[in-house]
């Protein structure tokens, strides 16, 4: 089986988002399954594998494949989903990345007239000591600190908390007026932008990773946390749950309607503040269900089970 995935540079390899570090991961273990991998959008290929939309027509492809994480679902949401409409309505297949997130592009895209797949995002096992992962150790991460992913909700909690020597990291680009409010604040530190191979490093030291994004269908920092060893504190309203299901915030389900991002609720922060005090009680997670060899191998048997119609 020969197989294109491709972007607007024909090329993963200076990707610095989740989704491309992602795709590279995908595509080097489908290698090792034996999947001819190109991302040269010209050469013949039986699966086309489209990323959000379809950037090249596949006309090369014998069949083409399209994976879907959030569609826009703001004010001006026909627009901005337009191009991912379109490629839903020319795909053989369609992988969605969560029922969350299925849920989301069924209501804003449409329902797929072709065969679909649920299959989550993955990450390539670490070895880790748990000995080595401070208890009370938690990490918050991220490129960009928008509303949506709540980095304040996280901050007031972690202070009501007040657990004795814990600390809280805090990774990625942060506005200033949070900077100012609460650096200096006992155990809260700031590490700006991270790459890869640091952001790791700060996996395998924290025990917990606190990821309460707002409507987020599968974020991949949460798989790289699970195969890394983290626990992970989450919230019920995204996908998330649907991988890290010990410490779950409740919140009031969405109703899929047009919504404004930057406006989310007000998490319960006395139930997030009790995770991060229960959180040394937690039972080391299982990560079977994200590791990327597992999910390779279930896009692997969806590419097969759309070339056999």
């Amino acid at each position: 089986m020969k197989a294109c995935i491709t972007n607007q540079y024909k090329s993963w390899s200076s990707s610095k988002t989740g989704k491309g570090f992602f795709i590279q991961r995908l595509t080097l273990a489908l290698k090792s399954l034996g999947v001819e991998v190109t991302t040269n959008p010209d050469d013949k290929v039986d699966i086309n594998l489209s990323i959000g939309k379809d950037v090249y027509k596949p006309v090369n492809a014998k069949k083409r494949v399209l994976r879907l994480g959030p569609a826009h679902i703001g004010k001006y949401h026909k627009k901005l989903n337009a191009p991912k409409v379109k490629a839903l309505n020319s795909a053989d297949g369609v992988i969605y990345q969560s029922e969350f997130g299925k849920k989301m592009c069924d209501r804003f895209l449409g329902k797929a007239k072709c065969k679909t797949k649920v299959i989550y995002n993955g990450a390539e096992p670490v070895g880790f000591q748990p000995h080595y992962k401070k208890p009370y150790s938690f990490l918050a991460s991220t490129r960009k600190w928008t509303k949506q992913k709540r980095l304040e909700d996280i901050l007031i909690a972690y202070q009501h908390a007040a657990i004795p020597e814990s600390v809280l990291y805090v990774a990625g680009e942060v506005e200033k007026k949070l900077l100012k409010k609460y650096t200096g604040s006992p155990g809260i530190w700031f590490l700006g932008c991270l790459d890869q191979k640091a952001l790791a490093e700060y996996l395998l030291k924290c025990q917990t990773l606190i990821s309460i994004v707002w409507l987020d269908c599968m974020p991949n920092s949460v798989c790289e946390a699970l195969v890394s060893g983290c626990r992970i504190i989450t919230n019920s309203t995204g996908g998330t749950a649907e991988i890290a299901p010990d410490m779950v915030v409740k919140e009031k389900p969405w109703t899929p309607k047009v919504t404004d991002n930057n406006h989310p609720p007000k998490l319960n922060h006395v139930e997030l503040a009790n995770f991060m005090i229960d959180s040394v009680k937690t039972p080391n997670p299982e990560c079977s269900h994200v590791n990327i060899d597992t999910i390779a191998k279930q896009y692997k048997d969806f590419f097969e089970e759309v070339l056999n119609g």
